[in-house]
């Protein structure tokens, strides 16, 4: 009697770590790529250049094709549906299952700041010494779950930035 005990709670201790280990590996995996996915967004929306600033030796982003680099960057890498500029849902098959909530972006460029400066959002606690046109984008989600229990808050900020 006291070996099937033993096992039922080897075997139940073994299912609750298997469990537990999963759902930390989600979160990791989650944290790398939602990292990942707003570099490469915020890469691809400090392509979008006013040209005729370009021309004259300044770097002014173009907002609204940066916007939407940025949102169709997004939607690409994570397999997202654009609900809103702020809000994205996740496709049925993506490996998330909460929305996406842009939290905040912000364009620093030659029409709005001198360089280098030093940049700093209280609400977001982001301190960053730029050095030329910048992009700051905040990005938040929850991550998923494949057993019980509460996802965790992820949230990652990015500062992409042009060298003068």
């Amino acid at each position: 009697m006291s070996h099937v005990l033993r096992v039922l709670f080897l075997g139940a201790m073994f299912a609750f770590i298997l469990s537990m280990q999963y759902n930390l590996e989600a979160d990791r995996t989650a944290n790398r790529q939602v990292k990942n996915a707003l570099e490469l967004a915020v890469h691809d929306a400090a392509l979008a250049l006013d040209e005729a600033q370009l021309a004259q030796g300044n770097i002014v982003f173009d907002q609204v094709q940066a916007r939407d680099n940025f949102n169709q960057s997004l939607v690409n890498n994570l397999e997202l549906k654009s609900s809103s500029n702020k809000f994205f849902e996740p496709e049925a098959d993506s490996y998330y299952q909460d929305e996406f909530v842009l939290e905040s972006i912000e364009f620093l460029d030659d029409s709005n700041a001198t360089f280098p400066m030093d940049y700093n959002n209280n609400q977001y606690n982001i301190v960053e010494r730029v050095n030329g046109p910048s992009i700051v984008a905040v990005l938040s989600t929850k991550s998923p779950r494949y057993f019980r229990g509460e996802g965790i808050n992820i949230r990652k900020a990015v500062v992409y930035e042009y060298f003068k």
